[in-house]
Parts: structure tokens; C-alpha cells; sequence
């Protein structure tokens, strides 16, 4: 596939899905979707992905004033929370314009427009010049580098020395189970590519010159929200059934596809077929 249809691919996604996760991940008011990090502070889903924020930056050692690019932005919610909380000073990029002008709006409403901007660019080519971040995060939007080799390579160039990686996302536990049908059937609904193992992902980063690289298999602290996102699964399904049967709403294959994929993300968990992992390391 070009890469210039993958990336198109995953704007349109996004696009026909704005809905659902409106509705499903209360995305208005946590300006967030991923798993979100369920330990023994959090006792609600909008806290464990507030939560999530927190370990990523407390992984990474985020201080006040140090630069942050937020690879793979979304709405701004990371972007946002590291600004506000965490005093940084951010820049989140998405391939989504729309995206941009939520996100743009949300700090805004927030009130952290002085230290944080949106702009629309690939974190795997960007136009920064080298040495421009001391923290270069992913939460949940790595998956989807054309090349996560090429991404990681470009998050070095950015790096200044002694800049942070931060990642939080998905990996598969062999690299063949890219070709399962299950997470097929999940990657293909939610339009990723494929996924790294952690030994590959870890390798690229060790190539590309970063040191003391950890990674942690968080996969227990996502549960809740990986077995909440197959009860979606059956409640938006009767729910396109009724609204098929009352002629009142014509389903995409897309917007098809995003719901299957909440069933075969917990499938392939059960399966041990992939991971939820978190891994960082220094320039």
C-alpha cells in the first residue's frame, strides 16, 4: 500500500469514527482514546486514562519546561494534560486537519494555548529541526507508523541529548501473528498496518543509539478496558441491527469494521496473540 493512501486511510478513519468514540470513550470530555492504565488509584474509566498520562510521564521524568512533541495527538488530551499538569511545553502533531482543530480549540477551553500547538504532520518525516524535544511521546499512535523503524529513527534526530522516548501501545507477541485472522480482523477495523514485537521494537531502538531501553508488559492495567471495549462490541451491533431495521441509518463498512475490532482486540488478548506494553529509553 502507498503510503500516502495508508495515511489517508487512517484520516478517513478517524473521520467516520468520531461518533463512536464520542459516545463509547465520553471523548468530548476526556479528550482521549486509548486504553487508559487501571491500578489500585483508579476506580472509574475517565481516571484510568488520566491515569495513563500520569505513568507515561512519570516514566519518562517529564519536568517542568522541557519540550515534548506528542507524536500522534488525536484531540489533544496528552498534549493538554502535559501543559496543564506537568508544566511542559508541547507540540502534538496529527496526519488529521480536523483533529488539529479540535485539538486547537480543546487547549484553548483549557486554557494552556500559550504552551501547547497542533499542527498536521507525519511523526515519521517531520520538518523540526534536529535536536528539537526533550521528550518525544506515543500513546497509542506508534501502531500506526508506515515504518516504526523509520519512526523511531526520526524520534532520535529530534531528540536533544538526553531526551526521553516514551511509547504506550500495542504488541504483538510474534511477529508472524500479524497474519492471524483475529488480529487481522482487529488492525484491519481500526486501520493499523501491523504491529512490532517488543524484542524488534527494542532492537530499532538500540540501532538507532538509545540507551537504558525498558520495556514493561502492562497488559493486567488495560483489562478493564480491553473487556469494556468487547461489551461495546454487543451494544453497538444491536444497535445497528434496530436502527437497520427502522430504515433510519445506513452502516459504512468502516464504522462496520471499528465495532468488529472491539471484539477481536479482546480476543487476541485472551489469545495472548499481542500485548499492551509500555517502553522508553535515552538518547
Amino acid at each position: 500500500m502507498e503510503l500516502l493512501d495508508y495515511h489517508k486511510r487512517i484520516v478517513e478513519y478517524y473521520n467516520a469514527t468520531e461518533h463512536a468514540y464520542r459516545d463509547s470513550w465520553d471523548l468530548d470530555n476526556s479528550l482521549a482514546i486509548h486504553y487508559g492504565y487501571w491500578d489500585e488509584k483508579v476506580r472509574s474509566f475517565p481516571a484510568s486514562l488520566i491515569r495513563m498520562n500520569e505513568v507515561m510521564a512519570d516514566q519518562a521524568g517529564i519536568l517542568p519546561g522541557e519540550r515534548v512533541l506528542d507524536a500522534g495527538c488525536g484531540v489533544g488530551g496528552s498534549s493538554i494534560f502535559l501543559a496543564s499538569v506537568r508544566g511542559a511545553i508541547v507540540t502534538g502533531i496529527t496526519l488529521s486537519a480536523k483533529q488539529v482543530q479540535k485539538a486547537t480549540a480543546n487547549a484553548k477551553e483549557k486554557r494552556t494555548e500559550a504552551t501547547v500547538n497542533f499542527q498536521v504532520m507525519d511523526y515519521c518525516n517531520t520538518s523540526f529541526p534536529d535536536e528539537s524535544f526533550d521528550i518525544v511521546w506515543g500513546c497509542e499512535s506508534i501502531c500506526y507508523a508506515g515504518n516504526k523503524a523509520d519512526f523511531i529513527k526520526e524520534a532520535w534526530r529530534l531528540l536533544k541529548p538526553g531526551g526521553r522516548l516514551i511509547i504506550a501501545d500495542g504488541f504483538v507477541t510474534q511477529y508472524q501473528n500479524n497474519d492471524n485472522p483475529v488480529i487481522r480482523r482487529w488492525l484491519d477495523g481500526w486501520q493499523v498496518n501491523y504491529l512490532e514485537t517488543p524484542q524488534r521494537f527494542a532492537g530499532f531502538m538500540e540501532e538507532a543509539g538509545f540507551k537504558n531501553i525498558s520495556y514493561r508488559d502492562i497488559s493486567k492495567f488495560t483489562n478493564n478496558s480491553c473487556r469494556r471495549l468487547y461489551r461495546f462490541y454487543f451494544l453497538a451491533s444491536l444497535y445497528l441491527i434496530w436502527k437497520k431495521l427502522t430504515f433510519s441509518y445506513k452502516t459504512t463498512p468502516v464504522q462496520k469494521g471499528n465495532i468488529q475490532a472491539c471484539k477481536f482486540q479482546y480476543i487476541g488478548m485472551k489469545k495472548k496473540l499481542w500485548q499492551y506494553g509500555m517502553i522508553g529509553g535515552v538518547k
